[in-house]
């Protein structure tokens, strides 16, 4: 999973054929976005990863919606599995 750092999340997308629709925006605080939340197969059986991106200013959103093209060109900084602890 360490080569998903330093790809974009829409890299990350076109990797596993998956669609922006898979992912779950994951916002904490509410309204600071820091990652994106995805299943994706691995070894034939699907595994849940947690992808914590750069932070910048215009990730916070009071509404807590943030543009699909935004999302998709944020860097991972780091890979987390459904076994971390994330907060």
């Amino acid at each position: 999973m360490e080569a998903l750092i330093g790809r974009t999340v829409g890299q990350v997308l076109a990797d596993y054929r998956m669609d922006y629709s898979a992912l779950r925006l994951i916002d904490e605080p509410p309204g600071r976005l820091w990652g994106v939340e995805l299943t994706v197969p691995q070894d034939g059986q699907p595994r849940r990863l947690f992808l914590e991106i750069e932070h910048s200013p215009s990730l916070f959103s009071e509404t807590r919606t943030w543009p699909q093209a935004l999302v998709e060109k944020q860097r991972v900084i780091k890979v987390h599995t459904s076994s971390d602890q994330l907060f």
